[in-house]
């Protein structure tokens, strides 16, 4: 059965390599004309929130489907009364260093998203792993303190309709200036799109 499980893992791989890739002048034209609708450089995000944005509202639907569904089977869970943190004082230092430098790369990844590699949802990964580190350093008080002092679950759900509502004025045809290609100011809703996303992900 082994051998049988490494032909097909060698054919599964091998596959790509039998087909010819196309003609770099077809994918450059691509590239070009992507370039040329997004108006940003980052084509990634250009393809995630306006090419194919109609997918991308409903993946965001479902993620927000799928946190509400785990937070109701949680809710019968009893409570934790005491959580579990960092004791060593070298490593709680070293875990706050982590959570501010992931929080500074999450804003930029949000800011800048559609300028260079990153967006929306590697902003809220990054946001999201500064809130992780923050709790397992002796934080969990002081971030639920400011989870509650921020409404922070209303700024989630926030984020999410603000998403759905820009991205229905983006397919109806209502664009934003689209700003000089490359300038932190361009790409129409594209940007605005992000910065949601990264605020959902990473509450």
């Amino acid at each position: 059965m082994t051998w049988l499980v490494i032909v097909a893992a060698v054919a599964l791989f091998a596959a790509p390599l039998a087909t010819a890739l196309p003609p770099q002048e077809a994918v450059a034209q691509i590239v070009q004309t992507l370039a040329d609708q997004t108006r940003v450089p980052n084509l990634v995000s250009g393809v995630i929130l306006y090419t194919r944005l109609f997918d991308t509202i409903t993946e965001v639907v479902v993620f927000t489907l799928a946190a509400l569904g785990v937070r109701y089977l949680l809710a019968v869970e009893p409570a934790q009364r005491e959580i579990r943190v960092l004791d060593d004082p070298p490593s709680k230092v070293l875990c706050e260093l982590g959570a501010t430098i992931s929080a500074l790369i999450a804003v930029e990844l949000a800011l800048r998203g559609h300028l260079t590699p990153g967006g929306g949802f590697a902003a809220g990964v990054a946001g999201g792993t500064g809130i992780g580190l923050m709790l397992i350093s002796g934080g969990a008080n002081r971030a639920e303190k400011l989870y509650r002092r921020y409404r922070a679950d209303l700024l989630e759900k926030l984020a999410v309709l603000g998403f759905i509502v820009a991205a229905f004025l983006l397919l109806i045809g209502l664009e934003l200036p689209s700003g000089d290609f490359g300038s932190l100011l361009s790409g129409g809703w594209i940007p605005v799109l992000n910065v949601l996303v990264a605020l959902k992900v990473t509450l």
